[in-house]
Order: C-alpha cells, then sequence, then structure tokens
C-alpha cells in the first residue's frame, strides 16, 4: 500500500533563505535635495539687490541732482570738476541719502554677490581656476565697499580732493570691471551646468 505524499503545510509562496535579497539603492545626493537650489537662491537675491541698487535707487536720486547721475553709475569714471557739479547740483539731504545707500545696499550687493560667486563656483564648477574666481569675488567686494567710502569722503570736501577723486574713480572702474568679467563667468558656468543636466539622463 503506498503512502500518501504529505502536503508542505504553511506559505506556498515562502522563499527559500538562499534566494538572493533584492538590494536597497542608497539615495544619491540628487535624491536628497540638489545644491543647485542653494545657488539658484544666492543668484535670486543677488539679482534683486543688483537690480534696486543700480536701476532703481540710484536712479531715483538723480532727480536730487537735476539728472547728473552718481559716482558710482560712471563705468567710465569722474574728475573733481564731476563731483563739484553733483554738490553744487544735489539738493537738501540728497547727499544723506546716497551715503546711507552705500552703508546699506551697497555694502548688502558685493558681499551677496561674492557668496553667489562662491557657491555657483565651488558646487556647478570643476577645477582649480574656479578658486581664481572666487578670489576675484572677494576682490570685487572689497574694492566695491571700499569704492563707497571714497565716494562719501570726497562728496564731504568743498572743494574736492583731486587725488582722493582720482583714487575713487580708479576703484569705481575696477569694480564695474571685475563685476562685468565676473557675471559673465558666473552666468557661464550656470548655462553649461543646465545644458550638461539636461543631456545626462535621469538615474534609475
Amino acid at each position: 500500500m503506498s503512502k500518501r505524499r504529505k502536503k508542505t503545510r504553511g506559505n506556498p509562496q515562502r522563499r527559500d533563505d538562499s534566494t538572493p535579497k533584492k538590494r536597497i539603492a542608497k539615495p544619491t545626493p540628487e535624491d536628497q535635495g540638489s545644491p543647485r537650489i542653494l545657488v539658484y537662491a544666492l543668484l535670486g537675491i543677488t539679482l534683486f539687490m543688483g537690480l534696486y541698487l543700480h536701476a532703481y535707487a540710484m536712479p531715483q536720486l538723480t532727480y536730487f541732482a537735476d539728472g547728473l547721475s552718481m559716482p558710482g553709475t560712471r563705468i567710465a569714471g569722474y574728475d573733481a570738476a564731476d563731483i563739484l557739479a553733483l554738490q553744487n547740483a544735489f539738493e537738501d539731504d540728497a547727499a544723506g541719502q546716497l551715503n546711507f545707500l552705500h552703508k546699506t545696499a551697497g555694502i548688502i550687493f558685493p558681499v551677496v554677490f561674492f557668496l553667489a560667486t562662491w557657491a555657483t563656483l565651488g558646487l556647478l564648477a570643476k577645477g582649480s581656476w574656479r578658486w581664481i574666481v572666487v578670489a576675484g569675488a572677494a576682490g570685487f567686494a572689497a574694492v566695491d565697499i571700499t569704492e563707497n567710502f571714497l565716494i562719501d569722503a570726497v562728496l564731504g570736501q568743498r572743494p574736492p580732493d583731486e587725488q582722493l577723486v582720482t583714487l575713487a574713480s580708479v576703484f569705481t572702474q575696477v569694480s564695474w570691471g571685475l563685476l562685468i568679467v565676473l557675471a559673465a563667468t558666473v552666468v557661464g558656468v550656470v548655462v553649461r551646468d543646465f545644458v550638461l543636466s539636461g543631456r545626462t539622463p535621469p538615474a534609475r
């Protein structure tokens, strides 16, 4: 008499212990949060402060100076005669308003620009050259802030000292030159990263 084969009790779909388990992929830095968020946030703040300072606040002060532009906006520089003409055209408290602007937005903008450059080059670029650009941004911040104090000093002199005016003018020209070159570099890095990230297929 043949014996019946006992059926296996329990879950018939139970896996053998020898079956390899599926590995759980560790979250990548892209999954945890992209560093581009920090970069774009700083760039947005920098753009806002730059537009506020040079496209809104400075042009407003020209209305209190018979249409004469402020020294810090003159890319080509200025001389003692320009400063004297500005002093004569200034209405009451206009120089004080410019001084206040220099000590607020005039300091915040170069500092934020330096931080944005540092973040952009540090997170989106590779190579030792990027630290040269970051050092240039630090130099721009120092030159731009010093320029503001020099302009306030010459506007407070009657007549303005020609040598101090020349020094302030040189700082203004150097500041604008650094800003243009550095801004172009930062924009180039951001555009390049945007193009490369768009071409990279998403990780599975």
